[in-house]
């Protein structure tokens, strides 16, 4: 055991060496996610247009593997409906996706864990809508460092170039649940930062149980303490055609994000179509595609 932690802080110094020196202290970002470090506007319109994929699909597995000193987390996402793909991407093609991001928790060969802000917590059964971008998004001069420290055996293969990543961290992360009232399909975003808690899967399980139940409170973990937080799932906001909402409006609504399953549809298919009536258009930044993107309209079956 000794051994093993050994090896694992050695890794951990080499692998933050070799970011510092090479990809720098933002390089496993995806790239747009690097706009929440630049202060730039993150909105439901940034998030479509700087995504090269864009789906809803249910989370089937998760594992954590040891990479180049840090946990990496791949989601095994089973797509249910594509609404942004890259070229002649479909659901015949790519069925299942692999998602992974930075950070996870391992229960052997002893409990550990390691964490980054604004880490997206997913679950096996949950249902989401995910902003993903590809792998191709990553600079070539990285890329090409990258592969070089590979081939020399300074780096192992790492699933954080390999496989899609969430735009904006969990921002790009909703959760489908049913309004206990109405029936109705709700995208969401259950945002713990709010309450000071840093989200986990097994608490993001608990919070939709909870709501789905009608229970107005869930217990989650706050370092050393549990505590009681309300379950508060906004109701979805109508969208008022040319009465667009201002810039920090659409900010605020990103960050605590509810809306029926087809209005979200309804929405991302104008934003697509350049119907959107907003001036984000010359303010957007980030890294944008340079594939072709097929947009499906809501309500066809892929």
């Amino acid at each position: 055991m000794a051994r093993w932690l050994s090896h694992r802080a050695r890794a951990a110094l080499k692998w933050q060496v070799v970011c510092a020196a090479v990809f720098g202290c933002v390089a496993m970002l995806p790239p747009s996610a690097r706009a929440l470090i630049r202060g730039e506007a993150v909105t439901l319109e940034y998030q479509v247009k700087n995504s090269d994929v864009i789906l809803r699909g249910t989370c089937e597995d998760s594992v954590t593997t040891w990479s180049n000193g840090h946990f990496v987390t791949t989601y095994k996402i089973a797509v249910k409906k594509y609404l942004k793909t890259p070229g002649k991407m479909s659901l015949e093609t790519h069925p299942v996706l692999a998602v992974s991001q930075l950070g996870g928790r391992v229960e052997r060969p002893l409990p550990l864990a390691e964490s980054y802000p604004m880490m997206a917590a997913l679950y096996p059964g949950e249902e989401v809508v995910l902003f993903l971008q590809s792998p191709a998004q990553v600079p070539a001069v990285m890329r090409a460092r990258y592969e070089r420290y590979v081939s020399e055996g300074r780096l192992t293969p790492s699933p954080l170039m390999a496989n899609y990543r969430l735009t904006t961290l969990n921002i790009s992360k909703l959760t489908v649940v049913t309004d206990p009232q109405t029936g109705a399909e709700l995208v969401t975003r259950v945002n713990f930062g709010r309450f000071g808690v840093s989200p986990s899967a097994d608490a993001v399980k608990r919070y939709v149980d909870a709501y789905e139940s009608q229970q107005p409170f869930v217990e989650v973990q706050r370092g050393s303490q549990r505590v009681r937080i309300p379950v508060q799932i906004g109701r979805p906001v109508p969208q008022a055609g040319s009465d667009l909402p201002s810039m920090e409006e659409r900010i605020r609504r990103m960050r605590s994000y509810t809306s029926t399953w087809e209005d979200f549809q309804r929405q991302t298919e104008a934003i697509l179509r350049g119907e959107s009536k907003t001036s984000e258009s010359s303010v957007v930044g980030g890294v944008r595609s340079s594939q072709p993107f097929r947009m499906i309209q809501p309500g066809k079956e892929q």
